[in-house]
């Protein structure tokens, strides 16, 4: 197990279950992209999403996918920090992510997301986000967001 300030485990863990509340929200995409550094990865090609580097292009994937969603809801747990030096850290946990498109289609997968963070003057930042598989991915997530 690897040791953590208690403060800054809470901080981390925090920092990922906000993300999937202003995910979830659908409507305030600067409000998610503040959880990250302006030079941040996101990869989704994992679960055969595009890979994204930098606020620009994954405001645009997120606008889109708020454009196109009535619901998102995200349930996240079993947290578990698997890097830390003080000012970088790394953090997975397994998440059930569930969607309704404008045109009705649903999905719901079950993934792992793995959030790497540096410490800034504003706080814990993503630099690197990832979502890989947990069980087998249903078609309606290519049917979704895969035109992305």
């Amino acid at each position: 197990m690897i040791q953590i300030p208690l403060e800054d485990r809470i901080a981390l863990q925090d920092q990922m279950t906000e993300y999937c509340y202003r995910v979830d929200q659908l409507e305030d995409v600067e409000s998610l992209l503040d959880l990250f550094v302006d030079d941040a990865l996101v990869d989704l090609s994992p679960i055969g999403l595009p890979q994204m580097d930098g606020k620009p292009a994954f405001r645009a994937f997120y606008e889109a996918v708020f454009a196109d969603m009535t619901h998102h809801t995200h349930y996240i747990g079993n947290f578990r920090v698997e890097a830390y030096d003080g000012d970088s850290a790394s953090m997975r946990a397994y998440a059930q992510g569930l969607g309704r498109s404008k045109d009705g289609n649903e999905v719901h997968v079950h993934v792992r997301y793995r959030m790497d963070y540096v410490r800034t003057a504003a706080g814990w930042k993503c630099k690197r986000y990832s979502i890989h598989p947990g069980m087998p991915l249903p078609g309606s997530l290519d049917e979704i967001h895969g035109d992305r």
